[in-house]
């Protein structure tokens, strides 16, 4: 391979771009993790980013939601929309893959590797269908490695990178967290995204559950990684804190609250 050489002098500044800044910025034509633990919301909360990236651009997104039923999906934006969460407006461009989710990294003959030839049709389908945003839930349908293996781990998000920034297709795959809310598995997981969040329920100052917030449906999504400056665009929504509060469902009955008291 010979390598191209290219003076910084004569490379044009570019600003990071991002989406959905006035909402939950993210960055553009890049990859961002969402960790949380099961039950929080996180399917809930890529649903809505989704409607408020369409309602701002008006730009198709695709959502690979491998844990739920095409059926439950809509059943939950339906519930969103009477709730005034989500706009009805945005289910036409809200486009649901329901293909078995493949593996895009695995062991093949005792060497762990990209299978690009998935990559690169799965590329094409969305770049063909004018998708600007996709979103992938959760992380382990889509990887066939040890979770905790970070060279294997890196083979994959690496690659996801890649792909994301070649196809322009902005990414956000949701991942499981461990019990305290961190991202789970192997750190590279972690490293290998420009971007990272970890959604929680909302806490007093003690850490104890705040059930009245949590009652009226909102959540926590607190920035852990930030690569190419969401904080300034984040910091406009939320004076200055890593944190913001957003409602992902509707009020919630007394019932359902016990589930998150600890």
């Amino acid at each position: 391979m010979s390598l191209i050489l290219k003076r910084l002098s004569d490379i044009k500044a570019i600003e990071a771009n991002f989406i959905l800044e006035k909402f939950m910025p993210i960055p553009k034509n890049a990859v961002t993790l969402l960790s949380a633990t099961g039950g929080v919301g996180k399917t809930r909360l890529s649903l809505i980013m989704a409607d408020r990236h369409i309602q701002a651009t008006e730009e198709k997104v695709a959502l690979w939601l491998t844990e739920d039923y095409p059926g439950q999906v809509r059943a939950s934006v339906d519930e969103m929309i009477k709730n005034n969460i989500t706009k009805e407006s945005s289910l036409n461009k809200m486009l649901l893959i329901i293909n078995e989710p493949p593996q895009l990294a695995k062991r093949v003959q005792g060497v762990f590797k990209a299978n690009y030839e998935e990559i690169t049709k799965i590329g094409e389908s969305l770049v063909l269908a004018n998708v600007k945003f996709a979103i992938f839930d959760p992380l382990l349908a889509f990887y066939g490695g040890n979770e905790n293996d970070n060279s294997e781990a890196r083979v994959f998000i690496q690659t996801f990178a890649e792909w994301a920034k070649k196809a322009e297709i902005t990414s956000l795959i949701i991942h499981h967290a461990n019990k305290d809310g961190g991202s789970r598995g192997a750190t590279a997981f972690h490293d290998g995204v420009r971007a990272r969040y970890e959604l929680d329920i909302p806490r007093n100052k003690e850490g104890e559950p705040n059930q009245e917030l949590i009652q009226q449906g909102f959540r926590v999504a607190k920035l852990k990684k930030d690569n190419w400056g969401i904080r300034k665009h984040l910091w406009k929504l939320t004076e200055g804190k890593d944190d913001i509060t957003l409602k992902v469902m509707p009020r919630m009955t007394r019932e359902i609250i016990t589930e998150y008291k600890e």
